[in-house]
């Protein structure tokens, strides 16, 4: 606990955005927060048993502003309203408060945040269920201690993958060889970035009094291996040979787009956008929407889609008339990489072939970012920089200083040269 009683000794705090306690009677305390560039904020902290907490905002501190005693406070203002603030102002949390917070209540209480301003909610409730909550579900979060979390975390790691399979027949398949094992721990990274999330969110509420124990758990290092596999122009006119019909335009449309395959299923002829030679995404995973400008080929491709239907029918359909649904290109997608003799690969392999094409001929990393949704080039420079090492040759020739020296003439500029 610190003393917060003077505008002097909260200055000299560093403005980290962190909250710092002075107690004001048993269980409860009033807290003091400062940005850099922004006057401080008071709270009131009240400690209700069993790690479980209840916190609110009290008004600004008096860092600039005179004390009004209502949306300015003082110390003492604050100390008092601290004083006499009532944890249980909204009965209906009162229960909810009161009892000890598990693992499985704080993953609900992010998840129901996380479907109101994310994306990609079932995959990650999805993921909770199946490598977090079987483990850590039942604990009470105040008894999560680094060792058990770097524990779960190794096992986590150590456990074999699970397989696609019907409905009630898990299959799982050993890691043995060095990339399986990387692959295994860039699981266990991910879902240990969730849970710390998770029991984050529960920190910021109040309701878990400190998040040292999952703070401490570093995830694997050196395991992020960017995914470099794409097929050359010749497999991929081999591969796309050997795809049928239907799934065939599902494809191409990937390679013209570099879309992923819920962007281009969700896709209806208005859609297609022929006078900027652009197909407009308006159900991207970042929740952005996004044109992708198309070639020539690829113009001419969503043409031909498009002809003859109407504004809001689907752009692409199987064969039975009927749209792409999650998990139906599984399937083609094998036969086609088996017909046509190349190693498996997944859909989310041609978004990979199409940046690495374009970087190769020379496209832009900024060019390419833009065209795959992404907001800034670090992903793109993550997973393809190094193919753009052609085009930066390229440019360097083009733009790098030229001196004049001929460098088998000694240090004579090409002037002295021809005057010699």
């Amino acid at each position: 606990m610190l003393d917060l009683s003077t505008q002097t000794k909260r200055r000299n705090l560093p403005p980290d955005g962190r909250k710092r306690w002075s107690r004001v009677a048993k269980n409860r305390a009033v807290g003091y927060r400062r940005s850099k560039g922004r006057d401080g904020t008071w709270y009131v902290r009240k400690h209700l048993g069993n790690a479980v907490y209840r916190m609110e905002a009290l008004g600004a501190a008096d860092d600039s502003r005179l004390a009004d005693g209502d949306e300015v406070l003082s110390f003492g203002q604050a100390f008092q309203r601290a004083l006499h603030w009532d944890p249980f102002g909204d009965e209906g949390d009162a229960e909810e408060a009161r009892g000890p917070l598990t693992v499985r209540q704080a993953v609900e209480r992010y998840l129901e945040w996380y479907k109101a301003h994310r994306r990609s909610y079932d995959r990650l409730r999805y993921n909770f269920n199946a490598h977090v909550l079987p483990e850590l579900g039942d604990l009470k979060v105040e008894d999560l201690t680094t060792r058990r979390l770097r524990t779960w975390h190794q096992r986590l790691a150590e456990k074999p993958a699970r397989l696609r399979g019907k409905k009630g027949k898990s299959r799982y398949r050993e890691a043995k060889t060095e990339d399986q094992k990387r692959a295994r721990k860039v699981t266990a990274n991910r879902q240990l970035k969730d849970l710390k999330a998770a029991l984050n969110h529960a920190l910021e509420d109040g309701l878990v009094e400190s998040g040292i124990a999952w703070k401490r758990v570093k995830g694997f290092r050196g395991v992020e291996a960017a995914r470099t596999r794409y097929l050359s122009k010749e497999e991929l006119r081999t591969f796309l040979e050997n795809c049928p019909d239907d799934f065939g335009k599902l494809a191409r449309a990937a390679v013209y787009t570099g879309a992923r395959v819920s962007e281009i299923a969700a896709l209806r002829a208005e859609d297609f956008r022929p006078e900027i030679s652009a197909v407009y995404f308006p159900k991207t995973k970042t929740g952005a929407p996004r044109y992708v400008y198309l070639a020539d080929e690829g113009l001419a491709f969503f043409k031909d889609l498009a002809a003859g239907l109407d504004p809001r029918d689907p752009l692409l359909v199987k064969k039975d008339g009927k749209p792409w649904a999650r998990n139906h290109h599984y399937r083609p997608m094998r036969d086609a990489c088996e017909a046509a003799e190349i190693d498996p690969l997944g859909f989310h392999q041609l978004r990979h072939t199409y940046a690495s094409l374009y970087l190769m001929s020379g496209g832009s990393l900024v060019a390419l970012a833009k065209q795959l949704g992404h907001t800034t080039t670090r992903m793109v420079e993550k997973h393809y920089g190094h193919l753009a090492e052609s085009w930066r040759a390229e440019e360097a020739r083009k733009h790098a200083p030229s001196l004049g020296i001929v460098p088998d003439t000694g240090d004579k500029l090409e002037s002295e040269v021809e005057s010699s």
